[in-house]
């Protein structure tokens, strides 16, 4: 009897890290499980839902377990489980032909917004994506990760790999929301990148006004 939504997580496996050493003085190693497979929605209708996606290319090629986190949600309770019994690698030497990169539209606060708009000095950055196959979101191949580079400056690159999920009962289209901060008054650039499972990329940069929230303005 239950209905409502399922938020799925599948993490590749477990890595092995070594810490900055700040606090211990010499670096240590530790391990974690955050590169993400895929992250998205599924209907539960009547206590049952299925989800599907495309493993990227990007995904550790050893094999191991990964783990299968589940967040369930209604009007009236919250439910939560995880499995970490399947196996995460090795290659499909059949694997999709896809040579096209993903699909943007770019936004601030909402969707209304048009490139060149106005915005406080905190808007939420909004990318919505499209892709046949699905988005990387792995974080495991070098220079693949899902960035944000506001005013050009590339040397402070903002991740969003943990901030892309998946639209509701499909893989093929998501959104990535994250929000921006103490930006000065006038005119920024926003530039996002993208990569789908099969490593191609796409980018566009989006224009914004930054105006002090006391001011009445008349733009475009």
């Amino acid at each position: 009897n239950y209905n409502g939504i399922l938020y799925p997580t599948v993490y590749d496996k477990w890595k092995t890290r070594v810490s900055l050493g700040q606090d211990a003085g010499t670096p240590q190693n530790f391990d974690i499980q955050n590169n993400i497979i895929y992250k998205g929605k599924a209907s539960i209708v009547n206590g049952y839902y299925s989800f599907s996606f495309i493993v990227p290319k990007d995904i550790d090629y050893n094999y191991g377990k990964g783990k299968l986190s589940h967040y369930a949600q209604n009007d009236n309770s919250n439910q939560y489980g995880w499995d970490t019994t399947f196996v995460v690698g090795g290659v499909d030497p059949n694997g999709i032909v896809d040579n096209e990169g993903p699909e943007i539209d770019l936004f601030m606060n909402d969707e209304s917004f048009v490139n060149g708009g106005l915005t406080n000095s905190r808007p939420t950055f909004i990318a919505h994506v499209r892709d046949e196959n699905g988005v990387n979101t792995t974080g495991n191949g070098i220079g693949h990760n899902i960035t944000l580079v506001i005013d050009g400056n590339s040397a402070e690159a903002i991740i969003l790999n943990n901030f892309y999920e998946s639209d509701l009962d499909t893989y093929q289209s998501g959104k990535a929301r994250y929000p921006l901060s103490d930006l000065e008054p006038g005119l920024h650039t926003a530039t996002f990148k993208v990569w789908d499972v099969n490593n191609n990329s796409s980018e566009n940069t989006l224009e914004f006004n930054v105006v002090e929230e006391q001011e009445i303005v008349i733009s475009h």
